[in-house]
């Protein structure tokens, strides 16, 4: 039986070699057969003894001068597994002997051995279980050996050694969500290790003296090294993937991982099951990013499928082999030869899709599917290995495929179908706003169209001859969304795009259609929502309004600015996790003078949200992982230079502009512009190339700087200078001074290319792994000082104590997928960083106050909770948590006994929770009680005028925030007298005035006796102190 390939670490050991050739070895396990001896029957015993035996027959493959084998094909009987050795002798021996490389030799073996399997998988396989069931057995045994919930999910598990000291221990490594978990027990000793994916600050590979071939886990506290996998790379590519997902949690302050269940429906085919469904979605996620990324597609697309096909090539007249991808909404193509041919087409564009007859003269066009798009563009797809499956499938998603109306420029619209289906629609549409109303506002065009600026003839020239050539490109290429994307389009790129013809290549290639063609008329619906709303996004927004791009005319009249306010506050109300960052008007200003105000809302949208993922938040953290990246590669290609800036102090300074803006803040924009072009077509790797290529060009004048400004001011001043061979005769500063010309923009994006185009985007992804799990880590230990440092003053706990605490909630609050309605905003104080819910602090009362241990613990619970939430809010934020955990556990006893006789108050113990005879539910009663309590409270509120000064800080900002939030509430007795209460209990008297104190009625006495009864209960021992309480609690009610 063929299996898939797999390493094995040790050929030999408890195997005898059957057969033998230059490739492959055929070998029999000790034990079985017909061999007698000590170590056959010892081998013979295990197996016997164990559940799981492996097949006593199985095949190796190994070229001559590796020392690494792969297993492809076990068996259980010697008939069988000679018959698979003589179907490889048949079909690969003769075809093996014509490599050169042996490398080339192991990949195609395993690729053949899989093809194999694939090719005799049954074709209706069904629907998979969630988990298999050998893997339900061993997430079991993993959440019995570390006590974890049911709710943290196991991903996978591997065989590994892990390094506590100078010794290995052998045993099992458990990757979760939430964790990486290690359990080892040999001759009598037990060994546990529980990481979260959230602690871990450096993941990499490692290969030293002391520490083979392992896999390096780095936290705040020590190192921890696993060495001896069978799996190295896929465990390597699983823990970075999960510690990526806490990195993007902590980033985001999002929920945590979802599961997407549509997989364990999904029809497909050629699939290798996978034992827990947790990893298969977790390689379907890792399989989408890299197909969006690779195309440009929106966030939300995933993957369905890919197969190997050749695409026809019209304007060369070949079939080009390569990979066919589809999505829920589009079919792509990519090239085996990188760079070669790629293609995207948008299902809303496909009229139709048929199979093509073979034809007997030209056996390239067998098993092929004929798509036609609604522009009349024709793609011809062959060589389809199950071609009635794709046409099925395609059917399926076309059948589910909405077709917008979208009226643009690009030419990746179908004007023939969708204006005609459309056109009622759209006139009735049109009547219906005129009889309503006009509209407050106009859609603006490129700014460029009118604001035109003075250009020299020649520059003029310039661009009419780049444009006829773009022009006969997309004569034989084809033009918007679907055109064929060559080496060809790439040179037209790197010389930079034409004005006009900016909005249509920008939008195409960057992906920003896509979005716009999904949703069509949304932009105008969020203008309308955003307009005019107070909120802090469209203040600081009105703040950066004319500082963006002054020197352009099109923003020193009333209509740039207008257009720039309405594109900024859409995007803040419909992202409000990003809002508005400064550097997006910058950005959007220049998006807005190419393209129209549409077009350049979803641009904008695109950048933040896929191009330069993370940039934007508050805390650019996308940024400041980029600064590490190229910190890492000037260290590695510019070694002198990188020593002589970390000497200045200026190596992480020089460069956080540069991305924030793609370089638009630092030079003139008509030059940035052509960076831009490279950037919409290759990603972010652009931004890392002509960064290397100004250091590289400036490496001999910053080696003779004496100090950071002067370095500064080099390359500021050498920014500044460089212009564009098309632009105007002179570049001028935003001061309207001559500014001396450094580079062209046109020889610095070809340099870029020429001498850092190695740089890949995989490249870049893994470097900003690494760097991701440092920034975000050195983020929220920053925070984490800022929370300790505020909070701390309050004398409950101490600063370790305090740290620990928020640790906790920190990871209750990942774990759980609790997710807190609002941002946080950087303006407001650092202890609203962290807000709790009352499930999680009851769990957190009950499992760290000494008053949570009784029957009445979640009831006294909600009561602490109602008391510190100033705010009314649901949420209490961390200094809210620490003081109401502090008082339960370290304030002194006076604290804890005006605190416990609070509680026990009205409004917070209502009648309702009386367990009283003389309980009544009516409404007069209540009031009554209510009224006689807030009369006696308004008495004592004058004794309170002493408190200390931090209670009475604290009821101000309470008064100032109920009077800002819950005007309709100001005066209610329950509000005011909330507030007297929790000054009262805040206050740290030693002996306090009991005039102060509000009298409390018969029945709330007796629930605050019942209560004290209920504390000690928790200590059943003491049976002394637990029958004086009852002895006092009756003296004082008979009194």
């Amino acid at each position: 039986m063929w299996v898939k390939p797999q390493e094995v670490l040790l050929a030999n050991a408890l195997w005898v070699t059957e057969q033998a050739n230059h490739y492959f070895v055929l070998q029999r396990r000790k034990g079985h057969g017909k061999t007698k001896g000590l170590s056959s029957i010892l081998v013979g015993t295990l197996d016997s003894v164990f559940d799981t035996k492996p097949p006593p027959f199985r095949i190796l493959h190994q070229t001559p001068s590796s020392e690494v084998y792969y297993l492809i094909a076990c068996s259980l009987t010697f008939t069988e597994i000679e018959k698979d050795w003589e179907w490889l002798q048949r079909n690969l021996s003769d075809t093996l002997n014509s490599f050169d490389n042996e490398e080339d030799i192991t990949e195609f073996v395993c690729c053949k051995i899989q093809s194999v399997i694939a090719n005799t998988l049954p074709d209706n396989q069904g629907t998979e279980d969630e988990d298999t069931q050998s893997f339900k057995t061993v997430s079991f045994k993993f959440h019995r050996l570390f006590n974890t919930p049911p709710e943290e999910k196991l991903v996978n598990y591997y065989s590994c050694s892990y390094w506590k000291g100078r010794m290995p221990r052998q045993g099992w490594l458990y990757l979760s969500v939430n964790h990486l978990c290690f359990y080892a027990y040999i001759l009598g000793r037990e060994t546990k290790l529980v990481i979260s994916w959230t602690e871990i600050t450096e993941l990499d590979k490692t290969n030293s003296l002391l520490f083979p071939d392992s896999i390096r886990v780095a936290t705040r506290e020590r190192e921890h090294y696993f060495s001896m996998f069978l799996h190295k790379s896929e465990t390597f590519m699983l823990m970075e993937q999960l510690t990526n997902l806490a990195m993007k949690q902590l980033i985001d302050e999002k929920g945590g991982f979802n599961e997407d269940r549509d997989l364990l429906n999904k029809l497909s085919k050629n699939v290798p099951r996978k034992p827990s469904f947790l990893k298969r979605d977790l390689d379907a996620r890792a399989h989408s990013e890299a197909y969006r990324l690779l195309f440009r597609l929106p966030a939300a697309e995933k993957l369905d499928g890919s197969t190997d096909a050749t695409l026809w090539t019209p304007y060369n007249k070949r079939h080009v082999w390569g990979r066919m991808f589809l999505s829920q909404n589009y079919l792509c193509f990519e090239s085996r030869v990188k760079n070669l041919v790629s293609v995207v087409i948008p299902l809303r564009d496909v009229r139709l899709v048929e199979k093509a007859e073979n034809q007997a003269s030209n056996s390239a066009v067998d098993k092929s599917v004929l798509i036609t798009t609604c522009n009349r563009t024709s793609f011809l797809f062959a060589q389809i290995q199950d071609r009635d499956f794709l046409v099925q499938k395609i059917s399926e998603l076309l059948a589910g495929t909405r077709v917008p109306s979208l009226h643009s420029v690009t030419g990746g619209s179908c004007d023939n179908t969708s204006n005609h289906s459309s056109s009622s629609g759209i006139s009735s549409f049109s009547q219906c706003e005129e009889v309503k109303s006009e509209p407050s506002w106009s859609p603006q065009p490129p700014l460029m169209t009118l604001f035109k600026l003075d250009f020299s003839s020649e520059a003029i020239s310039k661009q009419e001859a780049k444009e006829k050539l773009w022009e006969l490109h997309f004569a034989e290429y084809g033009r918007g969304v679907s055109m064929y994307r060559t080496t060809e389009v790439s040179k037209l790129v790197l010389q930079g795009v034409p004005d006009r013809l900016r909005r249509e290549v920008w939008m195409s290639f960057s992906g920003a259609i896509n979005e716009m063609a999904a949703n069509a008329g949304l932009y105008r619906t969020l203008v309308d929502q955003a307009l005019g709303k107070p909120s802090t996004a469209n203040d600081e927004i009105e703040r950066d309004l004319h500082r963006s791009l002054p020197e352009h005319p099109a923003f020193q009249c009333d209509i740039g600015i207008s257009a720039l306010r309405r594109i900024l506050s859409a995007y803040a109300w419909r992202n409000p996790q990003i809002g508005y960052c400064q550097a997006m008007n910058i950005v959007a200003s220049v998006l807005l003078i190419y393209c129209s105000e549409e077009e350049a809302f979803w641009q904008l949208a695109n950048l933040c949200e896929s191009l330069l993922p993370d940039y934007y938040n508050t805390r650019v953290v996308g940024a400041l992982v980029d600064q590490g990246v190229l910190d890492d590669l000037t260290s590695e290609h510019l070694p002198n230079l990188h020593a002589r800036l970390d000497e200045l102090g200026m190596i992480r300074m020089i460069s956080l502009s540069w991305f924030l803006t793609i370089f638009l803040s630092v030079m003139p924009y008509e030059s940035a512009v052509n960076i831009i072009d490279c950037f919409f077509y290759d990603g972010a790797r652009v931004i890392f190339q002509v960064a290397l290529t100004v250091l590289e060009s400036n490496q001999d004048k910053l080696l003779a700087c004496r100090d950071d400004g002067e370095a500064m001011q080099l390359l500021g001043d050498y920014l500044q200078g460089v212009f564009n061979e098309e632009g105007q005769l002179t570049i001028r500063n935003k001061d309207g001074e001559h500014i001396k010309k450094s580079i062209s923009v046109q020889s610095l994006v070809y340099d870029s290319y020429t001498h850092h185009g190695f740089l890949t985007p995989g490249m870049i992804e893994r470097l900003r792994l690494k760097y991701r799990l440092r920034v975000v880590q050195q983020l929220e230990d920053g925070v984490g000082r800022n929370v300790v440092r505020s909070v701390v003053g309050d004398g409950y706990f101490s600063q370790d104590e305090l740290q620990d605490l928020l640790v906790l909630v920190r990871e209750e609050l990942l774990s759980q997928k609790r997710v807190t309605a609002d941002r946080y905003d950087p303006t407001q104080p650092p202890y609203e960083a962290y807000k709790v819910d009352f499930e999680l602090f009851r769990l957190l009362f009950v499992g760290l106050s000494p008053w949570g241990k009784g029957t009445l613990a979640e009831s006294l619970a909600a009561r602490i909770f109602r008391l510190m939430d100033r705010n009314v809010d649901g949420l209490l934020n961390f200094r809210e948590l620490a003081v109401a955990l502090g008082m339960t556990c370290t304030a002194d006893i006076t604290q804890r006994l005006k605190l416990l006789y609070t509680l026990h108050l009205p409004p917070l113990l209502t009648s309702a929770e009386i367990e009283s005879p003389t309980y009544s539910d009516s409404g007069p009663e209540v009031a009554a009680e209510a009224t006689d309590f807030f009369d006696s409270m308004e008495q004592s509120v004058a004794s309170l005028e002493s408190v200390s000064s931090h209670a009475e800080e604290s009821a101000v900002v309470a008064a100032r925030e109920l009077e800002h939030e819950r005007p309709q509430r100001e005066h209610s007795w329950e509000v005011r007298s909330m507030g007297s209460l929790r000054s009262l209990v805040e206050t740290r008297d030693s002996r306090p005035d009991l005039k102060s104190v509000p009298r409390m009625s018969q029945p709330h006495f007796i629930m605050l006796w019942k209560t004290i009864y209920d504390l000690f209960q928790a200590q059943p021992e003491d049976l002394e102190t637990y029958h004086s309480i009852a002895t006092v609690g009756l003296s004082v009610i008979s009194c």
